[in-house]
């Protein structure tokens, strides 16, 4: 009797170790087969965005006319180049991922932040750290998805 219950107490710590090194291969296959995310947020940056409109408070503006073919073109080689009012501006950029934010260094000098709001294939949302428009979402869309730039 003695020897068949050690014989079970072996069986059966077999199985367990057995099921939890399954377990175990298994959560580490899964972990190591995903794209971090960070990345796939910094591809989908580099685009051209077209300015669609501003949000304040869930209340949506529309552009004027000096706005209309405003734009941001992030690239690969981490530069850009933006039309605001019919003034193009040419700089390089930082992208932080962990603060998500955009910090574009203008050829002439000038910083500007951009915070991420949202980003997705069509989709780019920023708010700006500039005191006059602080609060108003900056709406961007892109009509090409995401290019080789």
């Amino acid at each position: 009797m003695k020897r068949n219950s050690k014989k079970l107490k072996i069986g059966i710590r077999a199985i367990v170790i057995i099921c939890l090194l399954n377990i175990t291969s298994l959560l580490l296959i899964s972990m190591g087969s995903n794209t971090p995310p960070q990345q796939d947020e910094t591809n989908l940056l580099f685009n051209m965005w077209h300015l669609e409109t501003y949000k304040i408070e869930s209340k949506v503006y529309p552009l004027n006319k000096k706005e209309k073919d405003d734009y941001i073109l992030f690239k690969k080689d981490m530069t850009y180049t933006s039309k605001s009012e019919g003034k193009k501006d040419d700089g390089t950029f930082i992208l932080n991922t962990n603060g998500a934010y955009v910090l574009m260094n203008s050829e002439n000098g000038e910083k500007v932040k951009a915070y991420i709001i949202s980003i997705s294939n069509k989709s780019l949302v920023l708010k700006y750290d500039i005191d006059e428009i602080r609060d108003i979402e900056v709406h961007y869309t892109s009509p090409n998805q995401t290019q080789k730039l």
